[in-house]
């Protein structure tokens, strides 16, 4: 996927199409992308990699199952997250398997 899908800002990093982005691997190799290309003071580059690819799974996840699908076909990946919503799309993404057909 192409970094111009990425909207970055200080507050968060909106990326478009994101479902498209299946694997783990592929993830954190476009967020460390999406890091080198911005300032260091965006989002992208403030918050912790692995936390972005378990928000990133979860958005994947409910797009899987056809859950608000135009809401997480993209995923919005804000600066400050609440703790619950931190621990809620850490379990959520230990369900996503990016194989499953859709």
């Amino acid at each position: 996927m192409d970094l111009t899908n990425a909207i970055t800002a200080k507050e968060g990093t909106h990326i478009v199409d994101s479902c498209l982005v299946k694997s783990k691997q592929a993830m954190r190799e476009y967020l460390n992308q999406l890091r080198e290309a911005v300032a260091p003071e965006m989002a992208v580059c403030q918050r912790d990699i692995e936390s972005q690819v378990h928000e990133w799974r979860a958005h994947n996840f409910f797009y899987k199952l056809h859950v608000f699908r135009s809401r997480t076909r993209d995923v919005d990946l804000e600066l400050k997250q609440k703790w619950y919503r931190e621990l809620f799309c850490r379990v959520v993404s230990f369900f996503y398997f990016w194989d499953f057909k859709d």
